[in-house]
């Protein structure tokens, strides 16, 4: 026995980001128990009311997000705000208050498939020359109260994943109302005023992934994707863990 299976089946203590009971050994660098899997996997496989595809397969998007010219949105499932004890919605909330590796290079995996058939849709062979990867920000009263933003935790799981690099082109101003709160034209004027690019960020003809943990009206992706096509981006695949 290694040293690294000594340390992971008596002394590292790790939880399904579902049900949050203790994981078995076999089970430890999963996010989710098998029951917890099961549910994840029937989530999936939900269908979109108006394409009839699996989640993972939809390309539909917000009206706001198409406007603003976004390639396509994919996502993983469909957010039910009802399902509170579901492992699907806790696996968010966990992301929202956890900076945890293991969760997010679970839903970096759970990309990875459809990234792979967007790039090869564009006929894209060298990814990590011709692609970038970055995050819609955390609002920065958030940010400062769990100490890490999830979109850039994502993006630099699926960096890894997949060799793409990350960068943080977008940045949040202070101030503005939470967007949960707000109606759709509120939030896209509100969000208007609070995204902007860093300064000298450039997208350099490249294609972009853009991620973010969840997608409700799109109006914070639809004002990225506009300002990653300002830095020069020549387009946006936006990807989310749910679209609600």
């Amino acid at each position: 026995m290694t040293r690294r299976e000594f340390l992971d089946r008596f002394f590292y203590v790790r939880t399904c980001g579902g049900c949050r009971q203790i994981l078995s050994y076999e089970d430890c660098h999963s996010a989710f128990c098998s029951a917890c899997r099961k549910k994840w996997k029937i989530a999936k496989v939900e269908t979109c009311p108006d394409c009839f595809r699996v989640t993972p397969e939809c390309a539909c998007m917000p009206k706001e997000l198409s406007r603003a010219g976004a390639l396509t949105l994919r996502k993983l499932i469909f957010y039910d705000p009802s399902r509170t004890r579901e492992p699907q919605n806790r696996l968010i909330y966990f992301l929202k208050r956890h900076p945890n590796r293991r969760m997010a290079a679970f839903v970096a995996e759970e990309w990875r498939r459809a990234v792979e058939e967007e790039l090869l849709t564009l006929g894209i062979q060298n990814a990590s020359e011709q692609v970038l990867l970055t995050g819609v920000p955390r609002g920065r009263r958030a940010r400062a109260t769990y100490g890490f933003d999830q979109s850039e935790l994502l993006g630099k799981a699926l960096s890894d994943a997949m060799g793409i690099p990350y960068r943080r082109i977008l940045q949040r101003r202070f101030g503005g109302a939470e967007q949960k709160t707000l109606s759709g034209k509120e939030r896209l004027a509100n969000v208007r005023r609070l995204l902007s690019l860093r300064k000298g960020a450039s997208a350099e003809g490249r294609y972009v992934l853009l991620v973010d943990d969840i997608v409700t009206t799109g109006a914070s992706m639809a004002v990225a994707v506009s300002l990653l096509q300002r830095a020069g981006a020549a387009g946006v695949i936006c990807l989310c863990i749910a679209q609600d």
